[in-house]
């Protein structure tokens, strides 16, 4: 089945195609046809190949690693040697602040 659709190309461009239409004595539809299906063959076969070698990398790493273990331990050793993390927030140590005005401090934040 097809469909209809509308494409916007140079001035130039049209030209050349309508002569290699006369010339292949060709439909321009066919011509646009071709080249596209060339085109989405190709840049399919780029694509696979491209993740094939990704996935390819990602095996050869798990390979070395099985089961992350040596990654997970340069994360724990990096947690280790931190010695501020923004995450776990501020130790707060003024023992005279009431809790109420801990607590609107910490809701300020």
């Amino acid at each position: 089945m097809t469909v209809a659709m509308t494409v916007r190309v140079d001035k130039d461009l049209k030209e050349h195609l309508s002569k290699l239409s006369e010339l292949k004595k060709t439909p321009v539809n066919k011509l646009v046809r071709l080249a596209l299906d060339r085109f989405v063959s190709a840049e399919t076969q780029a694509l696979q190949a491209e993740l094939e070698a990704s996935l390819a990398a990602l095996k050869a790493y798990q390979a070395k690693d099985p089961g992350f273990e040596n990654a997970i331990q340069k994360v724990v050793d990096a947690e280790v040697k931190s010695t501020s993390d923004p995450a776990e927030g501020t130790v707060v140590t003024d023992e005279d602040q009431s809790a109420t005005t801990l607590l609107r401090g910490v809701l300020r934040a």
